[in-house]
């Protein structure tokens, strides 16, 4: 049997996605170019709000068991760190864990729901009509065949096959710089294990995996001109790491070692017919706090159930063209403070230091501290407000139901409704009470999209609910059902 979506590229986002289709009866292939997956991985955090959005589906606890939680994360001055539990969040902290390990989770949790992963499977050319995408694909014994699918999701990275098969313009920059990067051990690792020290020659930031194994990353002034395929020994690093700190951790036994030299990349359209774009392949930055693996999961979940609900048949107009329309201007923002951030860690002028110093300061002002955790973990994301009132798009936060948890309403993937019956719509809308207020006057009724963001907001039911279960959830089974007919 052909699959309803064919995901290309089995990274977190893409796999993050087909967890979200197969958990939805929706048939999923994921076709990955890597016939192993590598143990090179930059991103190597999950922030809160992509811990929610998966402690949503009931996927957090795998991560958790090889995460090690960094609750207060360096600023770069030996003294200074900032505190996550200021946060209002049930994941107070940020999880140090490996991208390949965060991929075997996903990859297990898609594959326990039923979707279908294959590996050493290259995507050569795509095709597209009204009906339907077909691909041309390179087994791993080199034959070639052609597949069908309702819809394709390019989640294939920065030099995405699919992006270029469709089209879709890539604009952005590389930057001159290079920084070195890998996983070691240390012989005399800093104290406390999430360190950060910011000098004249650069800065060293250095974070401790769940094991004894280490993720270290330099920004040296006066190697950030070498190319960034020449190779990096581990004399080099550990060179670097003395002259800025001043004192020698001595790595040893390296997983991997890298210079790289990041860019900034943004794709002009997420959609072009039944083709879409997402993580990498949709936009690429300096990994940053992990920000690229949190916008590509992110980037799943939002679209994840729209795809559902245009191959159930009950998605209202527009609705999947509101994923670009809501995660472009996301991603924009995303780049614009990742790239402020790359500059004000590696600019070596006499102000940008005077800037840094000023801001670590500054920093530990704990209004000012909670607002910039509230941006680096996620929580202040919100999609565009429309006839559904100004908590519209917000981000729902956990809080206790009369049966559990509110963020285990949405296990199955339904809209979630706070404080009203959902009638005619209760086969897509599950209904919930809470034991404490949603948030400072917030109104009673609130409607919550299956990706944990408000949909509408109001005092009371009655029409205007009515009509937003309409925009949001499609018609009613019952008015489907006479439609059919």
């Amino acid at each position: 049997m052909s699959p309803r979506v064919i995901v290309v590229g089995a990274g977190p986002t893409g796999l993050a996605l087909a967890a979200e289709l197969a958990e939805a009866r929706i048939d999923c292939h994921v076709l990955e170019r890597r016939g192993t997956r590598a143990e090179l991985s930059r991103a190597f955090t999950m922030e809160p709000r992509t811990m929610e959005l998966l402690d949503m589906r009931g996927r957090v606890e795998g991560l958790l068991e090889h995460g090690r939680p960094c609750q207060h994360p360096p600023v770069g001055d030996e003294s200074g760190y900032l505190d996550y539990g200021l946060l209002d969040t049930g994941f107070p902290y940020s999880l140090i864990i490996p991208q390949h390990r965060t991929e075997s989770v996903l990859q297990d949790a898609a594959q326990r729901a039923g979707a279908v992963i294959r590996t050493g499977v290259e995507v050569l050319a795509l095709r597209q009509d009204d009906t339907g995408v077909e691909v041309d694909v390179c087994g791993p014994d080199g034959t070639t065949t052609s597949e069908r699918a309702d819809y394709l999701v390019g989640c294939d990275g920065v030099n995405s096959t699919i992006r270029a098969a469709i089209g879709v313009d890539f604009d952005g920059w590389n930057y001159d710089d290079s920084v070195i990067m890998g996983d070691c051990k240390l012989r005399n690792p800093p104290s406390p294990p999430d360190y950060a020290r910011i000098t004249k020659r650069g800065m060293v930031a250095v974070f401790r995996f769940q094991d004894d194994t280490y993720r270290v990353i330099v920004f040296d002034h006066e190697k950030m001109k070498l190319p960034a395929d020449l190779p990096l020994p581990l004399e080099d690093l550990r060179e670097s790491c003395t002259a800025i700190l001043g004192v020698d951790v001595d790595p040893h036994d390296p997983v991997w070692l890298s210079r790289f030299r990041s860019s900034q990349r943004h794709a002009k359209r997420y959609r072009v017919g039944r083709v879409l774009l997402a993580g990498d392949a949709a936009h690429t930055h300096i990994p940053s706090g992990g920000q690229g693996l949190q916008t590509g999961i992110q980037d799943a979940f939002n679209l994840g159930w729209k795809l559902r609900a245009e191959i159930e048949g009950w998605a209202p107009p527009g609705l999947l063209d509101s994923y670009e329309a809501e995660r472009y201007p996301i991603a924009a923002e995303t780049l614009r403070k990742t790239d402020l951030s790359f500059r004000f860690e590696t600019s070596d002028g006499v102000g940008a230091r005077l800037i840094r110093w000023a801001v670590m300061k500054l920093v530990r002002v704990k209004a000012l501290q909670r607002m910039n955790l509230e941006h680096l973990a996620g929580l202040t994301l919100r999609y565009p407000k429309g006839e559904g009132g100004p908590w519209q798009g917000r981000r729902v936060p956990d809080r206790p139901t009369t049966r559990g948890r509110l963020f285990e309403s949405f296990r199955d993937g339904r809209f979630v409704l706070i404080g009203a019956g959902a009638g005619e719509w209760a086969d897509r809308v599950a209904e919930v009470e809470l034991t404490e207020p949603l948030a400072r006057r917030c109104p009673r009724v609130v409607l919550v999209r299956p990706d944990g963001y408000v949909a509408w907001a109001g005092d009371e039911a009655g029409p205007a609910l009515e009509a937003a279960l309409r925009r949001w959830c499609g018609e009613s089974a019952q008015r489907y059902a006479s439609r059919e007919v």
